[in-house]
């Protein structure tokens, strides 16, 4: 078997985003000891697609200009020398006008024929020859002539929008309808309009409009988009590991690396997600065996219209340590190079990460496991809102959580939780609900939200709804989305965490069911009352409708919330609602660790591969106020319980770099860190 080199890799990489203009005067030297001063033990260098960075000798491969100073394969060698592993940064979405001007046959087309050109740079199809077979003479020439150790892909698949965010539709070139019309027995591509959506997107778009037959077709598109990734992905993945089978690939196959961003963006809808670079690698992590690399880049810019002007360093820290903290590598990405860099104000930040990564190596293996027996189901279709507010509630209550790719799931993966929760997964395949089945009667305890399992894994509203089965449910008889005006009851002698709460508000939807009779109800619908003038404003209507319902199911149990508590927290923030979420799970039996921390402070816990040893992350996320990162508020004399079946011989901060007081508790270690800076990491052994 090929060597991995990357699975045991202290993986620090650092991209620069070279432009033209940078080799001009490149020296490789120079290059190679700015990264040096960084730490930096991996470099991401861009060298071919929509430019040749170095000399190439295919025809239709847009050469570079400006190659008069050290070139890359100078480059890379100085980097090898340096011990710094490269990766290949290539881009195959676009080619130069004058490429598409002699092949019109690569270029993606409107649904009125038009190309897409953004400054000189036509956008192309995953579907046409260019990507399907020219590009591979491409990556060939690049592994062979530089000798780099790994490639990653930039805006691969179907990419619909330019650089400025506008919108160009799906691609209507011969290639694609020819493509459509055989997976789908000569159905015609949709027309304009927006992309296809699941019917929780939909709702949640205001303006999106589709008739029901036109829903099909783009909900038939996707399926198709997602197999022709899948079949480009297999054949590129299998034609580089004929050339070089070291070669750490991006994201196409089950080991590599699996690279994503936190980034920001000057039109994205706020507030910021401040969990970002935490979800992504969680996701990773909780979803990929110890060969796959979880690399979540800090994006240094600000967007694509302010590439060299940086976001705060203190945002930067704060994504660089939630990668730690979850078990993932450092990734640190800017535009240009490191030496001329306009704006520097994070290099000390970023700086202080990787230093204090390389400090310890025999800690941050890619091998660690989280011993975390949560699972909140990540669906990239899904409802993003209620997911995000689950995330939230799990994260600032102190539970210890997984974040699982709903299609990485098995039966063995599900197996090793006490509890998964489903937040709003409307579109689930067969044999997941087949394994959910089969989780809860086994002991497992599974939550689903409103509509969780309405649709099958390709689009389709299913007749019968097998999920309902454990979830207690005889039958769903009414989806009501007026439910501003909405309250759920409170039973106080459930709800600890809400002593003098009697209800919770409830807007959006509501699904309204008929359970079966092992199913136990917690709280009750005040369904919408009259909310103005204010002399008027008192219920006058009461139901038995659930707030939640609990049922017994094999040896587990469930838990169905048949609206959207998850989203109204995300949106709203309200302090009821952590707390609501909290006894919901309370429940159920899961609590969260002891701590005198405060809700800004996230939590992890990991194991060796070998089980030498326990470490237990700590991200101080207080410096997060509004839209701004500043430094955090220093916390002292943190408490904090840490579970542990281990017979504890000592337990070490890191960040501190000294033994801490501990002492054994029921089911875990009682530890007394003396200060918390922005993040420490607890070794326990």
């Amino acid at each position: 078997m090929p060597k991995k080199w990357w699975i045991d890799y202290p993986w620090r990489l650092i991209q620069t985003n070279l432009r033209e203009i940078d080799m001009a005067d490149m020296d490789a030297e120079e290059y190679v000891n700015q990264l040096k001063s960084f730490s930096a033990t991996v470099a991401m260098i861009n060298t071919s697609g929509i430019i040749a960075s170095y000399p190439t000798e295919l025809p239709f491969h847009f050469q570079s200009q400006f190659l008069t100073g050290d070139g890359l394969d100078k480059i890379v060698a100085a980097c090898h020398k340096a011990g710094i592993r490269v990766i290949a940064r290539t881009d195959f979405s676009k080619v130069r006008e004058p490429i598409y001007e002699a092949h019109p046959d690569w270029a993606f087309r409107t649904a009125d024929g038009r190309v897409v050109s953004y400054n000189g740079d036509v956008h192309v199809c995953v579907n046409s020859p260019y990507q399907q077979k020219y590009a591979l003479d491409i990556m060939a020439e690049t592994v062979r002539k530089l000798g780099v150790d790994g490639m990653f892909f930039n805006m691969g698949g179907f990419v619909q929008r330019d650089y400025s965010g506008v919108y160009h539709g799906i691609c209507h070139c011969a290639n694609c309808r020819e493509k459509f019309a055989a997976f789908n027995d000569g159905m015609e591509l949709p027309g304009p309009g927006a992309p296809a959506q699941s019917s929780v997107d939909a709702a949640q778009s205001p303006g999106a409009s589709a008739s029901r037959s036109d829903d099909a077709v783009r909900r038939m598109y996707r399926l198709f988009q997602a197999q022709v990734v899948r079949e480009q992905d297999k054949k590129v993945y299998g034609f580089l590991m004929g050339i070089n089978p070291e070669l750490c690939i991006s994201r196409i196959g089950e080991e590599g690396f699996y690279r994503q961003e936190s980034n920001t963006a000057l039109d994205r809808a706020l507030p910021r997600w401040q969990y970002d670079a935490s979800e992504n690698t969680k996701r990773v992590k909780s979803s990929f065996g110890a060969g796959m690399i979880s690399t979540n880049t800090s994006v240094d810019f600000i967007d694509f219209p302010a590439r060299h002007a940086a976001v705060s360093p203190y945002q930067q820290s704060l994504r660089l340590y939630q990668n730690l903290a979850q078990g993932g590598a450092l990734d640190y990405y800017l535009i240009g190079r490191l030496d001329d860099h306009r704006d520097k104000s994070g290099f000390d930040a970023v700086r202080s990460v990787f230093r204090f990564h390389s400090e310890h190596g025999d800690v941050y293996r890619n091998d660690l496991v989280s011993n975390a027996k949560i699972a909140l189901v990540k669906d990239p279709e899904g409802d993003s809102d209620e997911y995000r507010g689950w995330y939230r509630a799990l994260a600032e209550n102190h539970f210890l959580f997984d974040a699982p790719l709903m299609a990485r799931l098995t039966a063995a993966s599900l197996a090793k939780y006490e509890a998964v929760i489903l937040p709003n997964c409307e579109y689930i395949s067969d044999k997941l609900i087949e394994m959910l089945d089969g989780y809860v009667k086994a002991g497992g305890q599974l939550v689903a939200v409103y509509r969780t399992g309405f649709g099958d894994d390709v689009f389709n509203g299913r007749k019968k709804r097998e999920l309902g089965r454990c979830l207690g449910i005889k039958r769903y008889i009414l989806d009501r989305g007026d439910m501003r005006g909405s309250y759920i009851q409170l039973e106080p002698v459930k709800y600890p965490s809400l002593p003098d709460t009697g209800l919770v508000y409830l807007d959006g939807s509501y699904m309204y069911a008929e359970y079966i009779n092992s199913a136990v109800p917690s709280g009750s619908l005040i369904p919408p009352q009259r909310f103005g003038p204010p002399e008027r404003c008192y219920p006058t209507v009461y139901t038995e409708h659930p707030g939640a319902v609990y049922n017994p199911y094999g040896k587990g149990r469930t838990l169905y919330i048949p609206w959207r508590p998850g989203a109204l927290f995300y949106r709203q923030g309200y302090a009821s609602y952590l707390a609501y979420l909290r006894d919901l799970l309370g429940m159920l039996g899961s609590t969260p660790l002891e701590t005198n921390l405060p809700e800004m402070a996230e939590l992890a816990s990991h194991t060796a591969g070998d089980g030498s040893f326990e470490l237990f992350s700590l991200v101080n996320g207080t410096g997060h106020f509004g839209l701004s990162f500043f430094a955090p508020v220093r916390l002292a004399d943190v408490r904090v319980t840490v579970p542990s079946a281990r017979d504890v011989k000592y337990v070490r901060s890191l960040k501190l770099d000294r033994e801490l007081e501990f002492t054994r508790a029921s089911g875990g270690v009682a530890i007394l860190l003396p200060v918390l800076d922005q993040y420490d990491a607890i070794k326990i052994v």
